[in-house]
């Protein structure tokens, strides 16, 4: 007994110390869990899972991966979604997005200042187009979280493609989407025709909704026969879906596929 006193003292001014020196004393990590379930997501983050003292997350989350254990109960909230909370802001997203940001930094430094565990569990890779590393962290220290990705849509359209990202002569892969790479870029043509020079491989993410435009744009400088492919459900077992074709047929082709978000855009060679 007289043991645990003393842990249990010591815990308290290890903390005590921590917080009045501004260091963690607890933990943040923001998990990627895949583009689709349990299979896709880094091993260590069940062990992580294990030490939780809180969540952020969707609340349907333990649902989609019940082997992980996710207690529903840890879940403080989503920090993705907006509550009905008289202190939220009814102006602009803008508005919107900073209140949810300073929410969730909040909520992480009071507890892990507490020495508490939290988790936020993010989509597959929270360095590709994820919204935790890119908006609700943004300006907080590095040293108060670590990073464990899943496999991310990239990868998991890659194996699905069964094909190397690099191959048939490629100068470089490109991530991005349209909107990352024509929104304030003055003269769109130029990037794309700067693009043209090279051999390369372009992936776009968010793209199917506006895929019309996206290719009137390419076919100004590239060939109308440029292999094409659509990656639908990346690394969803029951329903990934590959769908290849060129840069003229690419918009008739997948009409029939009723699916405007879950779905990786790949150009080039190396798809053929």
């Amino acid at each position: 007994m007289r043991n645990v006193v003393m842990a249990t003292i010591i815990w308290f001014a290890s903390v005590a110390a921590a917080v009045a020196a501004g260091e963690p004393a607890g933990s943040l990590y923001v998990v990627g869990m895949g583009p689709a379930g349990p299979d896709l997501t880094a091993p260590r983050v069940l062990s992580i899972i294990e030490q939780a003292d809180y969540f952020l997350c969707s609340p349907r989350l333990p649902q989609r991966f019940p082997a992980f254990g996710i207690d529903p109960d840890k879940i403080a909230f989503n920090p993705w979604e907006d509550p009905p909370d008289d202190d939220a802001p009814t102006g602009s997203p803008l508005d919107s997005r900073a209140w949810r940001r300073q929410r969730v930094q909040d909520f992480v430094l009071e507890k892990i200042h507490a020495g508490k565990t939290v988790v936020m569990m993010d989509g597959g890779d929270p360095c590709v187009y994820a919204p935790t590393l890119g908006n609700l962290l943004v300006g907080l220290d590095d040293r108060y979280y670590e990073v464990v990705p899943g496999m991310g849509a990239f990868n998991a359209a890659a194996a699905a493609l069964k094909r190397s990202m690099t191959c048939a002569g490629a100068r470089f892969v490109l991530l991005t989407s349209p909107r990352s790479l024509f929104d304030d870029a003055g003269d769109v043509g130029d990037i794309v025709e700067d693009l043209a020079r090279y051999p390369a491989t372009l992936v776009f993410y968010m793209a199917l909704e506006g895929m019309a435009d996206l290719v009137q744009r390419f076919r100004r400088h590239f060939p109308d026969d440029l292999p094409v492919a659509i990656v639908y459900f990346a690394g969803y077992p029951d329903r990934e879906f590959v769908l290849r074709s060129t840069l003229t047929d690419i918009v008739r082709d997948m009409a029939p596929m009723d699916e405007t978000w879950l779905g990786l855009v790949v150009m080039g060679e190396c798809v053929r």
